[in-house]
């Protein structure tokens, strides 16, 4: 079902399988938009093992995941991605039955300061709420400015990690576990 903000006019829409290739234009292009400066070789590796059709694909029929297309104005402009039955593991408290995990969610940057991340993150309490989940939860890149909007949103710094990968310019390893009660 699409939900849509007239206010800023923002719908959700759920992905389907056979819309990978799609995804994977879209994932790339936002990709580059964001995080390039992260790694040595300017994000081709990761790309590469995340973004390619194939792994989408492999992704989107996923049971415990969904994926959603953000759309303003009748434009793609990102997607999130929400782990049904995940559990941040740095907080035992928290388990795969009352939380839900805000894997990714992208968006253009021209979209960025015009409220379409505040409702996206806004229709995600909504929908955890209607699951019955206690909290939401994500990680969040320490040197990333989104870590201030998603606590402007109600999520707080709750444990820290270090990325693993060797690609990576070490200074941007560094991630905040974040989580909001809902």
């Amino acid at each position: 079902m699409a939900l849509i903000d007239k206010q800023i006019d923002v719908t959700l829409e759920r992905i389907r399988p056979h819309e990978a290739s799609e995804l994977s234009v879209l994932c790339r292009e936002i990709y580059t938009q964001h995080y390039l400066h992260l790694w040595f070789d300017a994000g081709a590796w990761y790309q590469q093992t995340r973004y390619n059709p194939e792994i989408i694909a492999t992704e989107l029929a996923h049971p415990e995941a969904e994926f959603y297309w953000v759309i303003s104005k009748k434009y793609k402009v990102g997607y999130l991605k929400l782990n049904l039955h995940a559990a941040p593991p740095e907080l035992p408290l928290y388990t795969t039955e009352n939380s839900l995990e805000v894997e990714r969610i992208y968006l253009h940057q021209n979209v960025m300061g015009k409220g379409v991340g505040r409702y996206v993150m806004e229709w995600v309490d909504r929908t955890a709420r209607n699951l019955n989940k206690a909290c939401v939860f994500l990680y969040s890149m320490d040197s990333s400015d989104a870590v201030a909007f998603y606590e402007k949103t109600g999520y707080r710094k709750a444990a820290t990690k270090r990325l693993p990968f060797e690609q990576m310019k070490p200074e941007y390893r560094g991630m905040y576990l974040m989580i909001k009660a809902v």
